[in-house]
């Protein structure tokens, strides 16, 4: 990227998402340029994540719609959704996705290298392409992985150093520990183990604004086992209260067969209200936030 780029690249470690919370709370950070994410929305209240935002200077978001995060924004940048931009889009795993736009860009959108291209000449950085295809042809020069797509595809291989050092460092010393479930403990009576999962897509940000999917769930339902169910006193359609020492929620119930007994579950797509039940652990090694589970106890209201 040197090469291709003719910068030297920052040597320093960058910030997790947690992290850079945590320095915008603190005033360490004073801006913020957030493409595509909405943590204000995803993430639970107690890691105060609407309060950091609130004490940026300056808070550029690049999106489709407004979400709750780009409601705090001092500037908000229309990006162009999948079906308005050529590309190619790439999953954790390294799978390669190419896209061609159905549509123009709606309104005043723009493909997000355009906007960030536009950008880095105000920046006295001039980052400029002529397309998405050229942008594609300096990925190639600099990321093995996308070898594959050029007109003369380059076979892939394996990158012995980076297996090294995945593997290294102890990995396969507590590989058994790391993937041991905990022993399972008694649960009091009246709770189950509330878990957020998803029933549309992803966070729902976008599902949730289909009209079609819609139809088929207009909103979210807490989805129970029959036996947990029979143990409440609750059937399909009943309302029911959620609560533990965070706070409480009150939701529909659904009894389905194929949710695990101890267990219930509640779609994160009409969950927003519900994260104040969950707490926020962050993981030491990777940085990661995890609240998708939590013990709550179940009270029928109606």
């Amino acid at each position: 990227m040197v090469r291709a780029w003719k910068e030297e690249l920052p040597l320093a470690a960058g910030a997790t998402l947690i992290e850079m919370i945590d320095r915008a709370q603190a005033g360490i950070i004073k801006s913020l340029f957030v493409i595509g994410e909405n943590p204000v929305g995803s993430l639970p209240p107690q890691t105060r994540v609407k309060e950091a935002l609130g004490k940026l200077d300056l808070l550029v978001c690049q999106e489709l719609f407004l979400t709750e995060t780009a409601a705090l924004a001092h500037v908000v940048l229309p990006a162009a959704s999948a079906m308005e931009k050529a590309g190619t889009f790439t999953n954790t795993e390294g799978h390669i996705q190419t896209v061609r736009p159905a549509i123009d860009p709606v309104g005043d959108s723009r493909p997000d290298w355009e906007i960030l291209s536009a950008i880095s000449v105000f920046l006295g950085v001039p980052l400029e392409y002529g397309d998405a295809k050229e942008i594609l042809k300096e990925i190639r020069t600099v990321i093995p992985g996308y070898g594959s797509l050029s007109p003369t595809p380059i076979p892939p291989k394996v990158d012995a150093a980076a297996v090294d050092r995945y593997v290294g460092g102890g990995y396969r010393q507590d590989l058994v520990s790391r993937y041991t479930l905990p022993a399972r403990t008694l649960r009091p009576e009246g709770t189950v183990q509330l878990g957020l999962v998803q029933s549309l897509f992803h966070s729902g940000k976008l599902s949730t604004r289909s009209k079609g999917l819609l139809q088929i769930e207009p909103s979210g339902f807490l989805q129970m086992n029959p036996v947990d169910a029979a143990r409440c006193s609750l059937d399909t359609g009943n309302r029911v209260r959620l609560s533990n020492s965070r706070g409480e929620f009150t939701t529909t119930v659904k009894v389905l067969d194929r949710v695990p007994e101890g267990l219930a579950w509640l779609p994160d797509h009409f969950a927003q209200d519900a994260l104040r039940l969950f707490d926020c652990v962050i993981d030491l090694e990777t940085k990661v936030p995890s609240y998708r589970t939590v013990s709550v106890s179940v009270m029928k209201t109606t």
